[in-house]
């Protein structure tokens, strides 16, 4: 019996160390990556809304390395959303290159960095790119130690001479940096949705993440007579801790009045209009409509309310360590 029920508590306990879904359904995309993997060889198929993806595998040959990366993915138990990155990087690079993987000399990954060029923009999308594609070759292609074993502690000699570093030159600032009376006209504009008012006061206030802030629950409410904490359970990026909720109390009454399913402690505290919970997209759609009809000519999203609170937080004062220990982080 005591061997029967530590079998079975280990396998508790390893259900609940695997990789878990995120807001962002990062699982349903990465299974669906999964069924599909033996027909990335196929050219796209054309629909009325266009392609279902944009690249392919040219060479038959390269979809092994898709099995193989898909196993290290799991004996690691690494984020669902960070296996659909490195599965989207090795698409492409897949889409540039016709030969056998293994057979790639420098010349050939410089092709495959050339062809990402033509397709990411942004410094910070082609540095994570660079950065993938050399995890990509220490996983599946490992350099041999002394004794002709795989040693995956080195980098591959054919991506060695790739630098990740950003280019300052290319930079551009963000066009999301809002003016205090830009952020007073979008919160005035919600007065009508509480749930979306409340975030919108939440998130600069207390610089919590939208996939963290958006799955706290009712249970997770700590309410005191000027004041709230609002704790991260689960899903939170930093591990557990709590939102201050201060300046946006009073939003968090007014939404707390019209709630759903406010005495379900199981409930998630943002809803969308059918009951369902909140999730980044739909918010971001609502901040972005709303900043249209004011004729705020930004692309707002929940993540830069983020950014902008911290920019606040140093204007009101804030020191570094205050503004850490609020939102949370590791390091300033």
């Amino acid at each position: 019996l005591c061997v029967y029920y530590t079998a079975i508590k280990i396998t508790r306990e390893q259900e609940h160390s695997m990789a878990e879904n995120d807001i962002y359904n990062s699982k349903g995309k990465y299974e669906r990556f999964k069924e599909n993997i033996d027909t990335l060889n196929e050219l796209p198929k054309k629909s009325k809304r266009g392609s279902t993806r944009e690249y392919y595998c040219k060479n038959k040959d390269n979809i092994k390395y898709f099995h193989k990366l898909i196993a290290k993915f799991e004996s690691k138990d690494i984020s669902y959303i960070r296996r659909i990155r490195l599965l989207r990087s090795f698409l492409m690079i897949t889409h540039s290159m016709d030969k056998d993987l293994a057979a790639c000399e420098r010349e050939d990954i410089d092709t495959i960095v050339t062809f990402m060029h033509t397709r990411y923009k942004s410094p910070k999308s082609k540095s994570d790119f660079l950065i993938d594609i050399k995890y990509l070759w220490k996983t599946l292609l490992p350099e041999k130690d002394e004794k002709g074993r795989d040693d995956e502690t080195l980098i591959p000699y054919v991506v060695r001479h790739l630098s990740i570093k950003i280019d300052v030159s290319k930079e551009k600032l963000r066009n999301d940096r809002l003016m205090l009376q830009e952020y007073e006209k979008i919160l005035s504009f919600f007065d009508s949705e509480p749930t979306m008012q409340f975030l919108v006061a939440l998130i600069p206030e207390s610089l919590g993440r939208p996939q963290e802030t958006l799955y706290c629950k009712i249970s997770d409410l700590e309410i005191n007579d000027h004041y709230a904490k609002i704790y991260i359970s689960e899903h939170g990026k930093e591990g557990t801790g709590f939102l201050q909720c201060i300046d946006s109390y009073p939003y968090l009454l007014k939404l707390l009045e019209v709630h759903f399913n406010k005495k379900n402690k199981d409930s998630f505290l943002f809803l969308n209009h059918y009951g369902k919970q909140l999730t980044p997209r739909t918010a971001n759609d609502q901040l972005q409509r709303a900043c249209a009809l004011l004729g705020i000519n930004k692309k707002i999203t929940l993540y830069s309310l983020k950014r902008n609170g911290v920019t606040w937080s140093r204007i009101r004062g804030e020191s570094d360590l205050e503004i850490q220990h609020k939102a949370r982080w590791k390091s300033t």
